[in-house]
């Protein structure tokens, strides 16, 4: 299963392990964060197995040696299931999956890339549908705030349907007094960065949205300290369906863009999609199709991460890509679904009184979209 940090990968197996428990003799759990958590966990199975005089010989034996015997064991036997949780590359799996045949092995990951060359396909785990949202915080908080359905349902919008934030949010305010979904709500629009890292009293501290993003956030910094600087331009545009060419004059070379929205998406920080195809445009327009989507509380996470010099710096730069994404005639119609396209992330990011929300509003203006323009 992949899929963002807090999407519910690791809550989907634990409830399929439970759930399936009956139909297997053996169930194990592999923290696999890095290949020596992997070998420790195989080695712990190794001494879970072993009783009598051979616990000694198990419990002597180094972790690579445990961790051989455990496999060997595995292989000999069916009617097993096998959890690696949160694998960080398919690297650090691969040499046990050919091994690990006879039984069932799950594996969650935030990493989508590498698993079909061990014909491996990913179950990709999306946000959950409105409806769900509003029942998980209604059966988490319960009577009587549950009834307000229009309130939670604002509530889930605000968090965007992830799970992780939907679960801090209900026991936040079932165990905080006189927290109400209303007042949870109003505190989170007010001081969003505060609310996504504080856990409900006796909570885990680790289980809030801020802390979810922050390895995957590290590494790809360590890797490529472009993607960083992507993700917080992305913090500045609307969410969904950002025209990928827009980031192209991002850096001063285009592939190195392309190398970085890849290594985001490989760590499930955004999503690169592909948009339907307009038949009333031209082949020329095929760059405006590839889009770039980030969950809105991974860009509340990284915008108040910044300080007030880089949001400055940043957003001007947001602003000034935007602007050279935006062709230089508004009111030739050719050019109209172009702009339509980047209408909601000019809305976000140009300054009010500036060249580029000129233009926008000309845009509207000529495309008889009376009521943007004068709001706008």
């Amino acid at each position: 299963m992949v899929g963002l940090g807090g999407i519910g990968k690791s809550e989907l197996a634990l409830q399929y392990a439970f759930a399936r428990r009956l139909d297997y003799g053996l169930v194990w759990w592999i923290d696999a964060d890095s290949p020596a958590q992997i070998e420790a966990g195989l080695a712990a199975l190794a001494r879970a197995l072993v009783a009598g005089s051979d616990s000694v010989a198990a419990g002597q034996a180094s972790a690579e040696e445990a961790a051989a015997w455990a496999l060997a064991w595995l292989a000999g036997r069916t009617g097993w299931l096998l959890v690696f949780d949160n694998v960080e590359e398919v690297a650090h799996v691969e040499p046990y999956l050919a091994r690990l045949t006879s039984g069932h092995v799950l594996i969650t990951t935030r990493r989508d890339v590498g698993w079909r060359q061990l014909g491996v396909t990913p179950l990709r785990l999306e946000t959950l549908p409105r409806t769900a949202s509003i029942r998980l915080l209604g059966d988490l908080i319960g009577p009587p705030h549950a009834v307000d359905a229009a309130v939670l349902g604002e509530l889930a919008e605000e968090l965007g349907d992830l799970p992780l934030a939907l679960t801090q949010a209900g026991a936040y305010i079932t165990v905080t007094p006189r927290c109400t979904p209303a007042g949870y709500l109003c505190l989170l629009r007010q001081v969003p960065e505060a609310m996504l890292a504080t856990a409900a009293a006796g909570g885990d501290a680790e289980r809030v949205v801020a802390k979810a993003w922050e390895v995957s956030r590290a590494r790809v910094t360590a890797q490529n300290p472009l993607a960083e600087r992507l993700l917080q331009l992305l913090a500045c545009y609307a969410p969904d369906h950002l025209p990928a060419s827009v980031l192209a004059d991002a850096a001063d070379d285009e592939q190195a863009v392309n190398e970085a929205l890849a290594l985001l998406a490989s760590y499930s920080l955004i999503t690169l999609t592909i948009h339907p195809a307009d038949p009333t445009t031209s082949d020329g327009d095929h760059d405006d199709r590839e889009g770039v989507s980030i969950h809105r509380l991974t860009q509340t996470v990284i915008w108040h991460q910044l300080t007030t010099t880089q949001r400055d710096q940043t957003r001007t730069r947001a602003a000034a890509l935007l602007d050279l994404a935006l062709p230089a005639d508004p009111r030739t119609r050719a050019n109209w679904p172009r702009y339509l396209r980047l209408l909601p992330h000019a809305r976000a990011v140009t300054p009010p009184g500036s060249h580029t929300m000129n233009k926008v509003i000309e845009f509207a203006d000529a495309s008889g979209d009376y009521t943007t323009a004068k709001t706008l």
